[in-house]
């Protein structure tokens, strides 16, 4: 009987195996995700009910937007008022990564989020909550589009997850 304190000559006989990344298939992917990712936010904006009632004043909450960066670089944006300029918030962070912004400028958020005078109203969580669950479904379509899986693949694998 061999000691437990003696390597294993299995263990000894391992080669370093070596890997090599595919960094056009990453960045194919991280677009196709950037874009997947911007189109279930532009649906979410569009789809939003906004206030355009009597307190708020006619017009005022009736610009939304949507800013999408990949690696801290813009690569797409969208709004639904006549300005189609939209700025990044001052608050918001850009990491490496993918990073979509999406939402209503002033007086959105105070309906939205409610304030000490007034209680919440929100408009764009119900949106946000209704087509959240479709999101792999917004994903899928984009790298069908960006060549990343074939348009069969991507069928079969929303199929398998609706279904139980």
């Amino acid at each position: 009987m061999p000691s437990p304190k003696a390597p294993s000559a299995k263990l000894l006989a391992r080669r370093a195996a070596k890997v090599e990344l595919n960094y056009a298939a990453l960045v194919a992917i991280t677009r196709a995700v950037a874009d997947g990712a911007f189109e279930l936010a532009k649906a979410i904006v569009a789809g939003a009910d906004a206030p355009d009632a009597t307190p708020l004043g006619e017009g005022l909450v009736d610009q939304g937007g949507v800013i999408a960066y990949v690696d801290r670089k813009l690569v797409a944006t969208y709004s639904t008022g006549a300005d189609p300029t939209v700025k990044k918030p001052r608050a918001a962070k850009l990491g490496p990564g993918v990073v979509v912004i999406a939402g209503y400028g002033f007086p959105g958020r105070f309906q939205e989020g409610g304030t000490v005078n007034q209680p919440a109203r929100p408009f764009l969580t119900p949106r946000l909550m209704a087509d959240l669950p479709d999101a792999e479904a917004f994903i899928a379509a984009a790298c069908v589009k960006h060549k990343v899986i074939s348009a069969q693949r991507a069928a079969v694998r929303l199929t398998e997850t609706v279904t139980p």
